[in-house]
């Protein structure tokens, strides 16, 4: 019945979903056949690219903010979104979907350790014992988790909003707004546009997952008393498809809204815990000095050349954040019904920064007051010490620290599943032949399935250095395509 559905069903695209899973698994393949070897060749690559590529990342990066300010600013950002078969939520939910549809747990990984990386990296060429180090550490993570990912995550969605508006029917894919030509030309080029456009999704989940299972697996093998083992985190990886998986057959109103609402609930109450308990002061005023001092340095970390530092961190994060936007830009479209462009812009650029600087101004000022106070040494634990050991024994400091890792796990757990409930509603969304359709619950469970995959094969290998390269590699060719997509908004924009 199933097989019969999958091949004959005329709301669906097939070439969009056989396509992309036999490419993810030959590329899955060749990473675990010799696995050091090639993470070898994808670090070469990634390395001589981020080198070949970094101004073009740095400059374009900036521009698509600036883009963006000034779409807001003229006629077309009154332009309401309307998708017929899609709900209207309000801000608040509109907001904690978006947010933990573009962040996930990845956030509870960085946010307690970034800042020591960063200093262990030695931007500028400033080592630990260099004035200005630390004011350096707290802002870059603020700048590569900010206003230029946000809106990186954006443009995607004002294309696309675009698109429907000149065509409700329209596939949200970037060869069904990009590629109009129905000829035979015209469909090989708008099939390889769609399959990159999902291929980066796929590599982005895989990355997720990657960085945030450490986390996960790490506080509960330590509340339960038992080994973070393989076996142990392939037990939470299926634990958690069972959540996501019933929550995107749910849908976006039964499951994934309640998820997010939850969710950053949850957040809130367990960072005003640490707040309270912690360093307080020491707290707010290391925000609004980093807040300030990111600011006062925007333009100086935006073009940074010439860098090691910066092709490793700013042209990875930005890179990643591109390779992100196709899951996250469609996903901001399916719940924007009813928001004007201009809302859309703004609320994803300043909601998503905001709640993603809180995490690293509580958690990262905890642990950085650890540091500084001589009781934990987060530069050189981050060496050798996963992050989620790190934020665990972080947490321990505190009073209750047992309860609020409990609260940790479960906030990255429900973290992680809303995002992939999100993913999985999106690669659905795509494979549909129609944006005005919902996607069907099969499709979406059967996008829940794939996207644990990949991940699977990798973790079982510890490859996950080759999924990163990936990530960023298949990003490479977005750099076009995001250049398209700005060229396709100028021009409707311009027209009308």
């Amino acid at each position: 019945m199933i097989k019969r559905n999958f091949l004959k069903n005329q709301d669906w695209n097939p070439s969009l979903i056989i396509i992309p899973i036999l490419l993810s698994f030959l590329i899955s393949l060749y990473v675990l056949v010799d696995v050091d070897k090639s993470t070898e060749v994808l670090g070469y690559l990634y390395s001589a690219a981020s080198k070949k590529l970094e101004n073009i990342y740095e400059l374009g990066a900036f521009g698509v903010i600036v883009f963006l300010l000034i779409l807001c600013v003229l006629p077309i950002g009154s332009k309401r979104i309307l998708l017929t078969e899609r709900p209207i939520f309000n801000d608040l939910s509109w907001g904690a979907m978006m947010f933990v549809a573009g962040m996930g747990a990845s956030i509870l990984w960085a946010s307690p350790v970034e800042w020591a990386q960063t200093i262990n990296s030695k931007p500028f060429g400033l080592d630990s014992s260099s004035q200005g180090i630390i004011q350096y550490s707290q802002a870059y993570p603020l700048f590569h988790w900010g206003f230029v990912g946000w809106a990186l995550y954006a443009l995607p969605g004002v294309a696309f909003t675009i698109a429907i508006l000149k065509n409700p029917s329209v596939q949200l894919s970037f060869g069904g707004i990009l590629v109009p030509n129905n000829n035979l030309i015209g469909r090989i080029i708008r099939n390889i546009f769609d399959i990159v456009f999902i291929l980066a999704i796929l590599a982005g989940a895989g990355v997720g997952m990657g960085v945030s299972f450490p986390v996960i697996a790490e506080m509960t093998a330590y509340l339960i008393g038992i080994e973070n083992s393989f076996l142990f985190q392939i037990i939470i990886l299926f634990t958690c498809l069972g959540i996501f998986g019933t929550s995107v057959y749910k849908g976006l109103e039964g499951g994934i809204k309640r998820l997010s609402n939850l969710n950053m609930i949850l957040v809130l109450i367990m960072l005003s815990i640490i707040l309270l308990l912690g360093p307080t002061q020491f707290i707010i005023g290391n925000a609004i000095e980093s807040t300030s001092f990111m600011f006062e340095k925007y333009f100086q970390m935006s073009f940074l050349s010439d860098s090691s530092f910066a092709q490793s961190w700013t042209v990875f994060y930005w890179a990643w954040w591109m390779a992100l936007a196709p899951f996250v830009g469609t996903f901001i479209i399916q719940i924007s019904n009813g928001k004007t462009i201009r809302q859309m812009i703004l609320g994803t650029i300043i909601i998503g920064s905001f709640a993603t600087f809180i995490h690293f101004y509580i958690l990262g000022g905890l642990t950085l007051n650890l540091y500084e106070r001589g009781i934990m040494d987060i530069p050189e634990m981050v060496k050798t010490i996963p992050s989620g050991r790190i934020a665990l024994e972080a947490l321990l400091t505190l009073p209750g620290g047992y309860f609020l890792i409990i609260l940790y796990a479960f906030i990255a757990t429900i973290f992680l599943c809303t995002t992939y409930d999100s993913c999985s509603y999106v690669l659905a969304s795509t494979a549909m032949k129609k944006a005005s359709l919902r996607p069907s619950k099969l499709l979406r469970i059967v996008f829940a399935f794939l996207l644990i995959i990949q991940p699977v094969l990798i973790m079982s290998l510890e490859g996950i250095d080759s999924i990163k390269y990936i990530l960023v590699l298949s990003s490479i060719p977005l750099i076009a395509i995001y250049i398209l997509m700005m060229l396709y908004i100028s021009k409707n924009v311009f027209k009308n």
